[in-house]
């Protein structure tokens, strides 16, 4: 009784005291929040009463004559937070507000509460529906951050993917995809609206959703066959983010390998990779395409399934495109110390013709580490290679100080390279390796007299990195 004696009085005020109540308790909250963050109180404690009572006096202040004082109120309730969640019932009632403004702050605060905010699904998925496009696009970023629980606004989000705005379209995406599996089934038969927008969000919706969409698998093999590229790419792509959970789908991206758009042609690849050692096969056979682009997609792809397609990557350090040559070695580099197989033929990829694939292939011996230790003595040729191929020098002394102490002793050696540049490079390897590198101590106090200023800073810099416990043992 109080409080509905309360609420008469203050509708019963001047609207510029209205006004001032509204904005004395938004003041109000922002002191309050501020002492919470400071006092580290925390967050699983219950709201303080004057929160309680602050709540409950913007909900009653919804209802003001005064459409500013309206919208104050609901801007006041955004700064609540979860707490302000018994607030929610006058929230949704004013989604039907007459003005555009404030039905966007209502829709925008119950979007803060959160998954609290529940019993309001039913009118924010009306709301989809409102002549303004800012309140739609508030709505559906609102049933997205109610997450799972908005599943009832399913049906109403799946429409909203054709509305005008593309704003719009884009947040009734994110809800779906916020909602997770239980927009699956929705989204999948999504997939055959006639308009090409919706059946391209959709997919993209199914992809944010990932392994939980396994069961739109079957539909998102046969948007491979859609006619709009688009859809088509971002079929592929929800199948890649599924993963291994898509196997069924392998035999219909490898068919899109040989699809007319490029981009389609690399989500398929990329997918392919993410499914794993079932799709192998295909991504061994689109190694053979005519197309050196699938070809090189195709060898990126094998580097994210693992050892399992090193084989198939060795065949392509081979090929006839410098492109997919220097792809292949970095699909090896992404395996890693699982790829030792493939040590014989990436040492003999640092003679390519092509200095990207030299680049790469010495990437891919220090990605492989230790286990590439039969590559020292050709990585310390590498660190011959004229300065215009500095990047490949480079890598080669990267990738011999991730071989480590085996790359020790040629090291030394090439201290006493004729060529500064190399001497320079060996250093500062030996500097990589650190304290495992103290065999090299009196070659690189030695050092430290070369004629060449760079390579004199670098044995010091190496010294200081094995560190003086090398000097005392």
């Amino acid at each position: 009784m109080a409080h509905e004696s309360r609420a008469e009085s203050f509708h019963s005020f001047p609207l510029c005291l209205r006004s001032a109540v509204v904005t004395v308790l938004a003041m109000h909250l922002a002191f309050v929040n501020v002492s919470l963050v400071h006092a580290q109180v925390p967050s699983q404690q219950p709201a303080v009463p004057a929160v309680d009572d602050d709540v409950r006096n913007l909900a009653e202040a919804l209802k003001d004559s005064d459409a500013g004082v309206r919208y104050s109120a609901a801007e006041a309730l955004v700064a609540i937070g979860p707490d302000a969640k018994a607030a929610v019932p006058a929230l949704a009632e004013v989604l039907k507000d007459s003005d555009a403004g404030v039905r966007g702050a209502a829709a925008g605060a119950l979007g803060i509460i959160g998954p609290e905010a529940k019993a309001a699904v039913p009118a924010l998925a009306e709301a989809l529906k409102d002549s303004d496009a800012g309140v739609r696009w508030s709505a559906a970023g609102a049933l997205g951050a109610i997450g799972p629980d908005a599943k009832a606004a399913v049906p109403a989000l799946v429409e909203a993917l054709r509305d005008s705005a593309a704003g719009v379209r884009r947040s009734a995406a994110g809800a779906l995809a916020a909602i997770g599996p239980d927009a699956v089934p929705a989204l999948a038969e999504a997939l055959k609206d006639p308009a090409a927008g919706v059946r391209r969000s959709a997919a993209g919706a199914l992809a944010a959703i990932g392994p939980d969409a396994k069961a739109a698998v079957p539909a998102l093999v046969e948007a491979l066959k859609d006619p709009a590229a688009g859809v088509r790419g971002f079929a592929a792509g929800a199948l890649g983010a599924i993963g291994p959970d898509a196997k069924a789908a392998v035999p219909a991206l490898a068919e899109a390998l040989k699809d007319s758009a490029a981009g389609v042609r690399g989500s398929a690849a990329a997918a392919l990779g993410a499914i794993g050692a079932d799709a192998v096969p295909a991504l061994v056979e689109a190694l053979k395409d005519s197309d050196a682009d699938l070809r090189g997609s195709a060898a990126i792809a094998l580097g994210a399934i693992g050892p399992d397609a090193v084989p198939a990557l060795v065949e392509a350090l081979q090929d006839s495109a410098a492109g997919v040559r220097r792809s292949a070695a970095g699909a090896l580099a992404a395996i890693g110390p699982d790829a030792k197989a493939a040590v014989p033929a990436l040492v003999a990829a640092l003679q390519d013709s092509a200095a990207g694939v030299r680049r790469s292939a010495a990437g891919a011996l220090g990605a492989i580490g230790p286990n590439a230790k039969a590559a020292v003595p050709a990585l310390v040729a590498a660190l011959k290679y004229s300065v215009r191929y500095e990047y490949a020098r480079r890598s080669a002394a990267d990738a011999l100080a991730a071989i480590g102490p085996d790359a020790v002793p040629a090291l030394v050696a090439a201290l006493k390279d004729s060529a500064a540049g190399v001497r320079r490079a060996a250093a500062g390897a030996l500097a990589a390796i650190g304290p495992d590198a103290k065999a090299a101590v009196p070659a690189l106090v030695e050092a430290l007299k070369d004629s060449d200023v760079n390579v004199s800073r670098a044995a010091a810099e190496a010294l200081d990195a094995i560190g003086l416990e090398a000097f005392t043992s």
